[in-house]
């Protein structure tokens, strides 16, 4: 049986190059050849699904986890991860990064125009400072600090609780479903537990914040980052050898 791939529109996708010579990666469609960009999903047996984030013919990442369909989010995306992290196809491939502080402005620009609920980036001066002037009338909150050599290192998030930014009801019902047993219902609960917090409150403002956020459960980090869910759900099933929900 054929498992067909699907486009997902998503307006972080980075386009392609043009006229810069540029050789295209080796993905194309199936149906008429042209070069893959974006991102696409397909629906495997055992109610999985498989993600992959493409520029211009190169898988920057890919993913095999449960199906979590109730949960839709604005703030979340499989380019997120890649577009944060400077993903790439291989040490030698082409990506869309021009410099070393690409996926720093990429993730400062995410926060503002609502792409992403929480970042941490370090940008020179002048930039941090015009990103600071920006944010005013936002729902960001942000800590900052010299980081040396002209540098500014901000951690910032969305002051809104998550039970406002999110469908926590759909998200908590899709792990319970997706995760087997007693690690369904941690995931679960972690989640309810931050209904009425948010990501500038539990991970901005509050004491060892950045301490607090590695320590949070992965559904947690996972959103707050505006990662993909059954991302995160099969990173959790492969940390804890188990499988996927029956």
């Amino acid at each position: 049986m054929a498992y067909t791939w699907m486009l997902r529109p998503d307006y972080r996708t980075p386009p392609a190059p043009a006229g810069e010579g540029v050789p295209a990666g080796p993905w194309r469609h199936a149906d008429n050849g042209q070069v893959m960009n974006g991102v696409y999903e397909r629906f495997l047996p055992g109610r999985r699904i498989e993600v992959v984030a493409i520029w211009y013919g190169y898988v920057l990442s890919r993913c095999d986890g449960p199906r979590m369909p109730r949960f839709t989010s604005p703030l979340v995306s499989a380019w997120n991860p890649v577009l944060a992290q400077g993903l790439t196809a291989g040490p030698t491939a082409p990506s869309p990064y021009r410099d070393e502080h690409w996926c720093d402005r990429w993730i400062a620009e995410a926060l503002l125009y609502g792409r992403k609920p929480f970042g941490v980036f370090t940008l020179p001066v002048e930039e941090a400072m015009r990103w600071f002037a920006r944010s005013g009338g936002t729902a960001l909150v942000y800590r900052a600090r010299h980081a040396g050599e002209g540098l500014v290192r901000v951690v910032a998030g969305s002051s809104e609780p998550y039970g406002r930014l999110f469908d926590m009801d759909a998200l908590i019902a899709d792990y319970r479903r997706a995760l087997p047993g007693d690690l369904g219902e941690e995931e679960a609960e972690a989640l309810a537990a931050h209904r009425a917090s948010s990501p500038a409150l539990g991970y901005v403002l509050s004491d060892d914040a950045e301490g607090s956020f590695r320590r949070a459960p992965l559904s947690v980090r996972g959103l707050t980052l505006g990662y993909p869910p059954p991302e995160t759900a099969a990173r959790i099933l492969a940390e804890k050898g188990a499988r996927i929900g029956v």
